[in-house]
């Protein structure tokens, strides 16, 4: 009996191994795949109930130098960084400091705007906009090195005009996650560095992970990447991000800035599910959405890439399909870096992806590791067409670009194809004084969505400002066939007839 039982749980492992080694085997050919396509420079890690399944490390950490990614590589998290300032806001919700649901100006009395919570803050729905605060910089002197405190400060003594009012919809705020960690400051004591070190990173075991700033004196003792990316969605080289083109310049924290491994945020994924870091009655309330005050969830995105919709809870985005088990996970992106995080916190799931060159598509890539494990299908990984256009064009000219639309603008498996992408690389064209090339897109626009009013109305300001007038004209005139309510071209019309 007892020699029975052994042999079933042997074939019980021998089988699980074999079905781990396929998954693997096809997470790696998802990779290599993604890495020929120039879709994908970094580290991918992925794990079932906290055990390593597959993890690899792809291309450069320093191009100019030769250095590989490793395992052991620190990447620049971007807005992955918002899940520590998350969390540190559930530890002081823990030791009974806040509420989710108390005003910010409890806190801090000057703060102007009276009805915005913590909960609001921490699901981008206070109404507190960071593009509302940039265009009326003009009317109000600005700084770009802000401690947190000082922000606070800043915002209470000016008044700003926003669009949104609090919880009326999802609108990404940086600027709301450096108020968070200013009031982690506050509530704790400590600066907001040294929180995260002693109450997140040392407890999760992370050794590797820091906040990285030019006001910090933070030198780490792990390799760590340099970023990359295209100074123009035109130009064909990658350049190196640093010195001005950096986004480590900023005295204030909370909303990026973390530097991991893949190891370490692993780690970070594992402390989470026991009471090491946060209580499991406080995470559960951390994955359900919020709610607008119309009633409906707090929807990030409708269906973007067939990943299907997402809403946004505190601090975690979250997936509204739960058939596979509930996803929770976070996304960073800025210039020459690219993250995500997946939790499948049901199933024990963990999916880790960084990435140091922008590589196009990573987060499918990530989502893609997921259906793996979990046996579903693959979604299509497709590049923009708009920037491989654009890059032809700018380099190799009209006949190669010409060539390049004749082979590939069915090619729908390959590349997306959108009329925004390529409105907004005409749009490029045009603000650099490349009007040749700005005109041939425009026209290619034209060519690929002839029913579109706002191709035609495009194509017309193109030519307006270059001085072919009476050629501008008919094409506001053809957008406004197609649709007569089409403001810009009525607006462009009446600006004819002055």
């Amino acid at each position: 009996m007892i020699k029975l039982f052994f042999l079933i749980v042997w074939t019980f492992s021998s089988f699980s191994n074999v079905f781990a080694q396929e998954k693997s085997v096809r997470i790696d050919s998802l990779l290599q795949s993604a890495v020929q396509r120039g879709m994908f420079n970094g580290v991918l890690l992925a794990a079932q109930d906290g055990r390593i399944m597959y993890e690899k490390a792809f291309g450069y950490a320093d191009f100019g130098q030769k250095k590989a990614n490793t395992i052991e590589t620190g990447f620049e998290l971007a807005s992955v960084s918002k899940v520590f300032t998350a969390v540190a806001i559930l530890q002081l919700k823990d030791k009974g400091k806040l509420k989710f649901d108390d005003p910010f100006s409890l806190y801090y009395p000057d703060f102007p705007y009276k009805t915005v919570t913590i909960r609001q803050l921490l699901s981008h729905t206070s109404g507190i906009s960071d593009q509302d605060i940039e265009n009326q910089k003009a009317e109000i002197p600005f700084k770009d090195t802000y401690t947190n405190q000082e922000l606070v400060t800043f915002l209470s003594q000016h008044t700003f005009k926003f669009k949104l009012s609090p919880n009326e919809k999802w609108w990404y705020s940086n600027t709301g996650y450096a108020l968070l960690a200013a009031l982690v400051e506050k509530l704790s004591g400590k600066t907001f560095d040294v929180y995260l070190q002693k109450e997140i990173f040392k407890k999760a075991g992370m050794k590797h992970t820091y906040l990285k700033s030019d006001f910090l004196n933070t030198k780490p003792n792990f390799p760590e990447t340099s970023n990359y990316d295209y100074p123009k969605r035109y130009i064909s080289e990658r350049e190196k991000m640093e010195g001005s083109k950096s986004y480590y310049h900023t005295a204030s924290y909370g909303a990026s800035n973390v530097v991991s491994t893949v190891h370490d945020l692993l780690l970070f994924d594992n402390a989470l599910y026991n009471t090491t870091l946060v209580n499991q009655s406080t995470l559960k309330e951390a994955y359900q959405s919020t709610i607008l005050k119309n009633g409906e969830k707090n929807y990030v995105w409708i269906n973007i890439g067939g990943m299907g919709k997402a809403y946004d809870g505190l601090g975690w985005f979250l997936f509204d399909d739960e058939s596979a088990g509930k996803t929770v996970w976070h996304t960073g992106g800025m210039p020459g870096c690219v993250t995500i995080l997946l939790r499948n916190v049901v199933k024990k799931q963990t999916v880790v992806l960084l990435d140091n060159v922008n590589s196009e598509g990573v987060y499918l890539t990530a989502f893609n590791t997921l259906n793996i494990l979990n046996n579903q299908p693959l979604l299509p990984v497709r590049k923009s067409f708009s920037k491989a256009y654009g890059k032809i064009l700018m380099k190799d000219g009209d006949e190669a670009a010409d060539l390049f639309l004749i082979e590939n603008r069915t090619r729908k498996n390959l590349y997306s194809i959108s009329e925004n992408d390529l409105n907004n690389l005409g749009y490029d064209f045009l603000s650099d004084k490349l009007y040749s090339q700005a005109l041939k897109v425009f026209k290619t626009n034209i060519v690929l969505f002839p029913e579109s009013d706002n191709t035609y109305n495009s194509y017309g300001e193109a030519l307006y400002k270059i001085g072919k007038k009476d050629e501008a004209l008919q094409m506001f005139r053809k957008s406004l066939e197609i649709n007569p309510e089409n403001e810009d071209s009525i607006k462009a019309i009446e600006d004819f007839t002055k």
